[in-house]
């Protein structure tokens, strides 16, 4: 047996479907979807328009809950969590980053890094610490006092 079949995921999905309702039609987007992703890989989703990639990214980043199935983060069952339980995942386990960056436009750079640090309660000289350093990571630190 191989070393990854040894270790658990870190998010798996047991026969996922979400079907989306258009009036009196069913829309299936992911029909009994399963997905392993183990620690340190690197996955790419593929697929044509339409295909169901950002439906299984919603599911994975707790944005959305499937129809049917079950998906586990890190071995717990997320898949029936109430929306204030997947926020709470969103906030403090799952990151995620948009195509479009959804950046608050009245805020600056640093304010925009720091807005979800807020909601997790952490006090206001670190998160601007830790905003900065985020920034200068990314080599936006001349940018800090910007907005988008």
């Amino acid at each position: 047996m191989s070393l990854r079949n040894r270790k658990k995921p870190i998010i798996e999905l047991r026969n996922v479907w979400k079907v989306y309702h258009m009036g009196d039609v069913e829309v299936p987007a992911l029909r009994g979807m399963n997905l392993k992703i183990f620690s340190k890989e690197f996955v790419t989703i593929m697929g044509p328009s339409g295909s169901g990639k950002s439906t299984l990214m919603n599911m994975v980043g707790c944005l959305d809950v499937p129809t049917r199935g079950e998906i586990f983060l890190e071995g717990k069952n997320i898949s029936e969590l109430s929306e204030s339980d997947l926020a709470q995942i969103r906030g403090r386990i799952i990151g995620f980053v948009f195509q479009t960056f959804n950046l608050m436009s009245g805020l600056t750079a640093i304010e925009n890094v720091m807005l979800p640090m807020t909601f997790q309660n952490v006090p206001r000289f670190e998160r601007e610490e830790r905003a900065r350093e985020l920034l200068r990571r990314v080599g936006l630190a001349k940018r800090i006092d910007h907005k988008p």
